[in-house]
């Protein structure tokens, strides 16, 4: 009998636990060296991971805004009333808040704004959101975090650059959006038991005139996600095993047009 996952409250504890994710596996298609790099690095706030988590919780969870972000007063800090002000909101400020300025805080909620009537346009209500949990494949850890649960399908918000259907495919090849859409419905069929219809991404352009795009990858391109998730999940498996995480190895390599575009199998020194 199927015991199903408590979901994980908080991002903290999720972030805490050892297993693999979409993000770790698109590392590791890279090499396990890479992997491990990324399990190492700093996460230095950035502006964009700044303003990528305002909107986040602007669409998915407007009840937690006012405790997670706070808009920074403009005052003009070389001046005295500037200083006692600026002082003041430093004061007020509570722990795990993110600062944000006017200016970032007024576009993040136009983005947001523009998801929102997206998603009410086409009668989506989420069941969940921010949905954190971890679940056994094949004898490995896994772990993932769903943006949102709709019915039947589960969902994904991305920012970008480019919402047309050439810049939405470009962003797929770029980032291996069709893996993230395979590892988080089989992760969650997998801990839950329950069949999803699919997996639907809603894409924001982050400038004027902040168009939208409702996607589902389609099934070639799902086809290549299988084999993705098939080569990450064995490097991972072979690589915690042995304890080794190499990267491309010292052979003499030809490389082709065929060969640019295939993966080689990783060599265990």
């Amino acid at each position: 009998m199927r015991i199903a996952p408590d979901p994980i409250q908080h991002r903290v504890i999720y972030d805490g636990i050892q297993a693999l994710n979409y993000s770790g596996a698109k590392e590791l298609l890279k090499s396990p060296a890479h992997y491990q790099a990324y399990l190492n690095q700093e996460r230095e706030e950035t502006k964009a991971l700044r303003m990528g988590s305002l909107i986040h919780c602007a669409v998915l969870q407007p009840e937690a805004l006012n405790e997670k972000f706070i808009t920074a007063p403009e005052v003009d800090r070389r001046t005295k009333e500037g200083k006692e002000t600026y002082a003041a909101f430093q004061s007020s400020l509570k722990p795990g808040m993110t600062v944000v300025s006017a200016e970032e805080s007024a576009e993040c909620h136009i983005i947001a704004s523009r998801a929102r009537h997206t998603l009410e346009r086409l009668g989506v209500e989420f069941d969940q959101t921010e949905f954190m949990f971890t679940t056994d494949y094949n004898g490995v850890q896994l772990k993932c975090a769903i943006d949102g649960i709709a019915g039947d399908y589960l969902w994904d918000l991305k920012t970008t650059e480019d919402a047309s259907p050439a810049g939405i495919l470009k962003a797929i090849r770029a980032y291996r959006y069709n893996l993230q859409a395979y590892f988080y419905r089989l992760c969650y069929e997998t801990a839950y038991g329950r069949r999803m219809l699919g997996f639907r991404f809603l894409f924001i352009e982050k400038q004027p005139p902040y168009a939208t795009a409702v996607v589902e990858i389609g099934p070639e391109l799902m086809s290549y996600a299988v084999a993705d998730f098939e080569k990450a999940l064995q490097t991972y498996r072979e690589c915690t095993t042995l304890g080794e995480w190499p990267a491309y190895g010292d052979d003499i390599q030809v490389i082709d047009i065929k060969a640019a575009t295939t993966s080689t199998p990783i060599t265990f020194a």
